[in-house]
């Protein structure tokens, strides 16, 4: 008979938990910002944030190997699908021709 499987008693979930809140404050922040450029990238950005939040939370409340598994595989396939769209999003909006441009001008 196996012991029965226990999550780490240290700070490792913790620290994780955090990452996952600051990431999805990230993505909120530059959402906020990409609002005055890019409404619907500002906006898309936005509607990942929470899906960021809740990806990282979910991971944290497995309670078996079987389902950290699981959890982590939903985890993995969730930033695949945020950096592939962030990627689509790259490709398809027009960049600035230099860096004046995104740049406010003082005097």
């Amino acid at each position: 008979m196996t012991a029965p499987w226990r999550p780490d008693p240290g700070l490792a979930g913790e620290r994780t938990r955090l990452a996952w809140a600051r990431t999805a404050i990230a993505f909120a922040a530059v959402g906020a910002a990409l609002l005055k450029k890019e409404l619907e990238i500002g906006l898309a950005t936005l509607a990942v944030a929470p899906l960021v939040f809740a990806a990282g939370r979910m991971a944290a409340r497995a309670s078996t190997p079987e389902q950290r598994a699981r959890r982590l595989l939903a985890v993995a396939v969730t930033v695949t699908v945020v950096a592939i769209l962030a990627l689509i999003a790259a490709l398809l909006i027009p960049g600035p021709d230099s860096l004046d441009q995104l740049l406010p001008r003082h005097g």
